[in-house]
């Protein structure tokens, strides 16, 4: 862990170091990055915020990024195919299902493309791992398990009730990343006595909020929920305050937790609607893997260790802090959109 932070604080210290190199360069280079978040992700801000910073500082680079809003492990493939046959020159991509991405990857690494994985790695052993040159991005496990352990405390303290249940509520079966988060949480609540269940309701509002009620009068012991998306924490917040269950942060009721520093996350904990969500460091997210893909093709640079983003809890202490910094990224009309409370 200290070894990755040093990493990453060298990566920060020498970029401006760099930047007259990449102005000297004849060559061009085009790194695209192949992404899970979409559109309608508030997290795609930071990294497309960070991609442009990343070509100022390198204007002998084009980055491209690339994904949908129509989510699919199959479609997220596709489209990495894709980029892998117009030969780009580094490619960064989340490792969301080892086995469907362990096949394309390794046919670009073997064609000489380098790449890097984000947000989510492979999981595996690294002798057993696709072997791109290193992952940046935050540690899933240590989101849950931080943001569990981080309940207890309160717990003790007597600002919310003890678990007696817990739900980590997931939009998306297959991705191996919420699996974590949700593994995460359970490890944080054993020992408790409190039941953990892992549910997963979709990402239509509706049907997910259908879900999520019908769990809850079947399990009514249930007094946590962690929404492993931030945008679904407002549809269990409004489930458990239909169902009369004092949803709001005290030491009554239901409590809610989630994830990211996206606008619904933050103004839901300043609302005092969630206790807590977590940052994993989006904009380093964006900008480290290009980095580290320029520093490979110029200088045959190859990390040794991965590097770890986060997790930083974000809660009622800090919050305004989180408000005021995301504000200035997004600017206030695209915050005050993406707020769905």
């Amino acid at each position: 862990m200290k070894h990755a932070t040093q990493l990453a604080a060298a990566s920060l210290l020498a970029t401006t170091a760099l930047a007259g190199v990449a102005v000297a360069q004849e060559k061009q280079f085009r790194f695209v990055m192949v992404s899970h978040i979409g559109s309608n992700d508030a997290n795609m801000g930071w990294l497309t915020e960070s991609l442009a910073a990343f070509e100022e500082k390198y204007p002998d680079v084009t980055t491209e990024y690339i994904s949908t809003n129509n989510y699919s492990v199959q479609e997220h493939v596709r489209l990495l195919e894709q980029a892998i046959a117009t030969r780009p020159d580094g490619i960064a991509v989340p490792i969301v299902d080892n086995d469907a991405f362990e096949g394309p990857l390794r046919r670009a690494i073997e064609a000489g493309i380098p790449v890097v994985a984000f947000n989510i790695p492979d999981s595996r052993p690294a002798d057993e791992r696709i072997p791109y040159l290193t992952y940046v991005g935050g540690d899933e496990y240590l989101t849950g398990l931080h943001l569990g352990q981080y309940a207890l405390e309160q717990a003790a303290a007597g600002n919310i009730p003890a678990p007696t249940g817990i739900v980590c509520a997931s939009h998306d079966a297959a991705h191996q990343g919420l699996k974590a988060r949700c593994a995460g949480m359970q490890a944080a609540m054993e020992g408790t006595g409190a039941k953990f269940e892992e549910l997963f309701i979709g990402a239509e509002p509706a049907a997910a909020r259908n879900t999520l009620q019908s769990f809850m009068q079947a399990n009514p012991e249930t007094n946590y929920i962690f929404t492993v998306a931030g945008w679904s924490s407002p549809w269990a917040w409004g489930v458990a305050n239909d169902m009369g269950l004092s949803p709001d942060v005290d030491n009554e009721g239901v409590t809610v937790m989630t994830v990211d520093e996206a606008p619904v996350s933050i103004e839901g904990i300043r609302a005092g609607h969630l206790l807590a969500a977590n940052s994993q460091g989006f904009w380093l997210q964006g900008y480290a893997p290009m980095e580290w893909l320029y520093w490979n093709k110029t200088l045959g640079y190859e990390p040794k260790s991965d590097i770890l983003t986060g997790p930083v809890i974000i809660n009622a202490d800090n919050a305004d802090k989180w408000a005021a910094l995301v504000r200035s990224v997004f600017g206030d009309q695209e915050y005050d959109n993406q707020n769905t409370w």
